[in-house]
């Protein structure tokens, strides 16, 4: 899936992907599966910062009204909070706060 603003990668050739290796697959490991979707998590929590951290600098969070910085410092806390709350990196994922209307 490709987030809004990201562009899809294009894969190398030379690396082996398995897509379809789940339980009982020789390939399948429960603990990489884990790290691996701690680490997509975090990929998308930084992604979404960084769009967020724009308005941090001072001339830009001036222009904010008063609701628009409340919500702004709300969702920044929220995604920096997202994998404390979370056990499970998947449902991390699927609970990821709604961005404020007016950023997109």
């Amino acid at each position: 899936m490709v987030e809004h603003g990201e562009e899809e990668q294009e894969r190398n050739p030379n690396v082996t992907v398995h897509e379809n290796v789940g339980p009982g697959h020789s390939e399948y490991d429960e603990t990489e599966k884990v790290a691996f979707g701690w680490d997509e998590l975090r990929a998308k929590r930084n992604f979404r910062l960084k769009k967020v951290d724009v308005y941090q600098g001072v001339l830009l969070y001036n222009t904010l009204t008063e609701t628009e910085q409340t919500e702004l410092a709300t969702y920044r806390q929220a995604l920096l909070d997202l994998p404390n709350d979370y056990d499970d990196p998947y449902e991390a994922m699927a609970n990821l706060p709604t961005m404020p209307s007016w950023l997109n």
